[in-house]
């Protein structure tokens, strides 16, 4: 039998993830067979995930598998912000674009903020849906956790994971609220017993990745 809390917790979840399969969006961004990062489709023809996945490779290098693997597509350009810190993670976001479009579904970029405290999922290479809990980037550089304000910056976005054993998973991984993608898996572990798994923060990086969409 459910217990009242785990009904809680899947209702949340149902709440808070997008409404689309989230095999049709989450990608994974490999070198043939061997998988670097996981992905997320923004429009027919675009991938974001982490700069730290792409920094030494060239975009004829990679390939994107869509619909749980079973599409492979090659990439024509990749991008990332050119004061990426590979040391602190600060601006840990890339924008592939791929050799053709894809007919599938996408995910749009958040365009308001989120308050701490507000409820997300994060879709990791499994497909499972991990329920957790936004922190500004301001509160989880305050010493309320693990964190102080020379770890954690402004364009970065922390999460609590709400079950005890669950993971965020790999890097590139899509953080998604309210139907709209707020974050990317950067840094900082699985984001459970009390410490903050750190994303990157789509609405702080999203003015460079709509101009970069543009120009690839």
């Amino acid at each position: 039998m459910f217990s009242f809390a785990l009904l809680l917790l899947v209702a949340a979840t149902s709440a808070n993830a997008a409404s689309i399969p989230a095999d049709s969006y989450v990608v994974s961004v490999q070198i043939s067979d061997n998988s670097l990062c996981s992905g997320v489709l923004i429009n027919k023809n675009t991938v974001l995930t982490s700069a730290q996945c792409l920094a030494f490779y060239d975009a004829d290098q990679l390939v994107v598998a869509i619909n749980n693997g079973t599409q492979i597509f090659k990439t024509k350009a990749h991008s990332f912000k050119s004061d990426f810190d590979f040391v602190t993670m600060e601006n840990d976001v890339a924008v592939l674009k791929l050799a053709q479009s894809v007919k599938t579904r996408y995910v749009k970029m958040a365009s308001k903020p989120r308050k701490s405290g507000s409820s997300g999922v994060v879709v990791n290479a499994n497909l499972l849906q991990v329920p957790v809990s936004i922190i500004n980037y301001q509160e989880c550089a305050s010493g309320k956790y693990v964190y102080s304000e020379e770890e954690v910056f402004s364009t970065m976005v922390c999460g609590l994971v709400k079950e005890e054993n669950a993971c965020v998973g790999r890097a590139g991984s899509p953080v998604i609220s309210k139907n709209r993608l707020v974050g990317l898996v950067s840094w900082g572990g699985c984001g459970n017993n009390g410490k903050p798994a750190v994303f990157s923060d789509i609405l702080s990086l999203r003015s460079w990745i709509t101009e970069t969409v543009k120009k690839l």
